[in-house]
């Protein structure tokens, strides 16, 4: 007599348990990962804005020239440029599915540091779903993030 062995693998039920419990786990996933994108990317284009402002502030120093940060094609958002004389220092990339805001002039850096144009500079980096971070610069031309992450569009 032969012995009939087993058979091995999975029934068609198992097999659509298993993929429904899968796609259940994926779209409850979905937003989380949507959210903590968005999140990372004001974050990243927030402080690349920085960099450049503190760059500027210490290339004018450091050349006792003016020099510029200002924003390329219509708006922040198609990236910027840090220039003194005609001559390019730092070009930054778009920053896309994102909204920035600040001075279409740009800001410009004297020789020691401080800006042209007396006063505090706000500039605001958002996402679609409302993230947003806040970069200052003071009066004495100090550029800084805020602390935080705000959820509904605003600085204040």
């Amino acid at each position: 007599m032969h012995a009939i062995g087993k058979t091995r693998g999975f029934t068609l039920v198992e097999v659509l348990v298993t993929i429904s419990v899968l796609a259940v786990l994926a779209s409850l996933a979905t937003p989380m990962y949507q959210s903590i994108s968005a999140s990372n990317s004001t974050r990243a284009a927030a402080y690349s804005l920085v960099a450049a402002l503190s760059r500027a502030r210490s290339e004018a120093v450091k050349r006792n020239v003016a020099v510029s940060v200002f924003p390329l094609g219509t708006g922040w958002q198609d990236g910027w440029e840090v220039e003194t004389g005609g001559t390019r220092l730092l070009m930054n990339e778009p920053a896309t599915n994102l909204v920035l805001s600040g001075p279409l002039a740009g800001v410009s850096y004297q020789p020691n540091g401080r800006l042209a144009t007396p006063g505090i500079v706000l500039f605001t980096v958002s996402a679609a779903t409302g993230y947003t971070r806040c970069v200052l610069i003071d009066p004495g031309g100090r550029a800084t993030l805020n602390p935080g992450e705000r959820n509904d569009g605003s600085c204040t």
